[in-house]
């Protein structure tokens, strides 16, 4: 019966064929005696291929081709070439199916001159290698139990226990306090085979610690449920992140729903045309949703007697108020109350962001009423100015830049013949005559410097075509410092006018009158000293005398001429003074 290379094996032959390392014995002149099944599956060779071949052959065509790293390589040739014993190699290869593996190759001699080269897969080696380094350290706790419960293997273990000393131990032993639900959990996992996933509290002396567990059936090679495997990760702190997050969120939406219930009332304080008694109802309905507990406050707003509830108060003492102050003065005040007794927060039943919006509030209603009590006081101001502006006799216009006459009062239908209907949206040069163009663009060019204007005198058209003169005092509107346009108030001065040139002809006409006077008085006297010599020089001294008594009697005359003269001028002077 022919050996085969089993024959020559060293040992029993099953116990080389169940190894899964492939053993390869090389003779002294280097060929090959025998190897196991385990290398002819590594290197890809018949089971009786390679006996008697040269090793290096036997490497150089089916071990050396699928090594990827050179150095190694190498080493092994020079080793098998000088006989020389060498260190465990490890190297990377490659199946014929192109997925890649590690190869531990080293070699041993034995007796009778023989070497055996040991060639292994060390890709699993290397997975675990990395496996645990990964995990070494992390957060992560990886396990396995038997049908009893009881630990067979563990790696990473942080709560206490080490790896090993737990090694045939149950949860009771290791965590008294949760053993009951982990027991429970796993063997469930036992009945069912299905995986299972909770999270779990340990107590342990740093204090408490979440354990995110997941736990598999573990099946042995019929596939029947032997024990139970899992991880258990470590989610304290994200739980603690999450925990803080959920607060934060919590309270961002608490400072959410203040900013929209202040938003709300800033809405309703600048609605157009909303009234007091609106505003306030509207403010108390939402003033709840800007408290914690919307569903159990209740709100009383109360300003000059008058009260605005949402809710019924109830007689609880957790309320707080502040009070609507107008310039000062304390008009009423904002209630909030929790209509039950509810759980306190830091301070007091009511968070310090509430008191800071209970203040807002408050002081955006005192602002508002305040602006309600200007917008009465001016617009009964106005009212009054209209009822003036109206019974004036004199004109009073409003103009602007842009718009041009946006007021005119009732006086101008009777001044210039236009109604202010008829004025509104024209402009000022529509009325003034050529003639008076010089003097109004002056004064528009003070009033747009900011400056006033008095007695501006310019010539204006009536409506029936005829003159009229008028006298302007002119002021500027200002808004944010920039002139936007003018205010008028002026008279009708044309009869003032004619009057003065009445009266200066008339002055003229004295001033002439009274020095005919004199010229008259002088031209008179001088004849009549001609007679009087002529008289005093007639022999018939009758006659004479008659002409005598003549001159006496013009001289009379000419003297109250004279005293006539004097008075009118003393009047003259005094009218003149005093612009009579």
């Amino acid at each position: 019966m022919t050996d085969s290379h089993q024959d020559r094996a060293p040992c029993d032959r099953a116990v080389l064929d169940a190894l899964e390392d492939g053993l390869l014995v090389v003779s002294d002149d280097r060929r090959v005696s025998w190897y196991n099944p385990a290398l002819a599956r590594t290197l890809a060779i018949g089971e009786e291929d390679a006996v008697g071949t040269d090793v290096r052959s036997l490497f150089d065509e089916h071990l050396l081709p699928t090594l990827d790293d050179k150095a190694p390589a190498r080493l092994l040739l020079e080793a098998l070439e000088n006989g020389a014993d060498f260190p465990a190699l490890l190297c990377r290869a490659r199946r014929p199916d192109g997925t890649r593996r590690w190869l531990s190759i080293s070699g041993v001699p034995v007796p009778d001159g023989h070497r055996v080269i040991r060639i292994r897969d060390a890709t699993a080696d290397l997975h675990a290698h990395h496996f645990k380094a990964a995990l070494d350290q992390s957060p992560v706790v990886v396990f396995a139990q038997d049908e009893d419960l009881r630990y067979i293997w563990s790696y990473n273990q942080q709560l206490g226990p080490t790896d090993t000393s737990i090694i045939g131990m149950r949860d009771e032993e290791i965590f008294p306090e949760n053993a009951a639900l982990l027991t429970a959990l796993k063997r469930r996992v036992l009945e069912t085979g299905e995986t299972v996933r909770a999270a779990v509290t340990f107590t342990v002396l740093d204090g408490p610690h979440i354990r995110d567990l997941t736990l598999k059936p573990l099946l042995d090679v019929g596939g029947k449920v032997a024990g139970v495997t899992g991880t258990a990760f470590d989610v304290t702190e994200r739980d603690r992140a999450e925990e803080a997050l959920r607060e934060k969120t919590h309270e961002l939406k608490k400072r959410m729903d203040e900013l929209r219930c202040l938003y709300t009332v800033a809405h309703l304080v600048e609605t157009p045309g909303m009234t007091l008694d609106r505003l306030l109802q509207a403010v108390a309905d939402t003033l709840p949703s800007g408290w914690q507990y919307p569903d159990e406050t209740a709100v009383r707003i109360s300003v000059d007697g008058r009260e605005y509830r949402r809710g019924d108060p109830g007689e609880t003492a957790l309320s707080q108020e502040c009070p609507i102050v107008v310039r000062g003065t304390r008009v009423g005040e904002v209630e909030v109350r929790y209509r039950t007794d509810l759980p306190e927060a830091a301070g007091g039943p009511f968070l310090p962001e509430e008191r800071m919006l209970l203040g807002a509030v408050a002081e955006r209603l005192g602002r508002f009423i305040e602006r309600l009590r200007v917008e009465a006081a001016l617009e009964e101001s106005e009212e009054r100015f209209r009822g003036i502006a109206q019974r004036s006799f004199d004109l009073i216009v409003t103009s602007y830049l842009a718009d041009g006459l946006n007021y005119v009062s009732p006086a101008m239908k009777r001044i210039l013949g236009y109604s202010p209907e008829e004025m509104v949206g024209t402009v000022w040069e529509d009325y003034i005559l050529p003639s008076g163009f010089p003097v109004w663009a002056k004064g528009c060019r003070k009033v747009l410097r900011g400056e006033q204007v008095e007695g501006l005198q310019v010539e204006v058209r009536r409506k029936d075509g005829e003159t009229a003169i008028l006298e302007l005092n002119v002021s500027p509107i200002i808004e944010n410092g920039t002139v936007v346009g003018s205010q008028a108030v002026g008279r009708d001065i044309s009869e003032r006018i004619l009057y003065e040139r009445l009266r200066e002809q008339a002055f003229d006409m004295t001033e002439r009158n009274i020095a005919q006077f004199a010229i008259l008085a002088d031209h008179v006297r001088h004849p009549l000293q001609v007679v009087m010599g002529v008289a005093d020089l007639l022999d018939d001294e009758k006659a004479a005398e008659k002409l005598r008594e003549q001159v006496r009697r013009i001289n009379v005359q000419i003297t109250e001429l004279d005293r006539e003269w004097t008075e009118s001028r003393a009047i003259r002077q005094f009218l003149k003074r005093y612009e009579l």
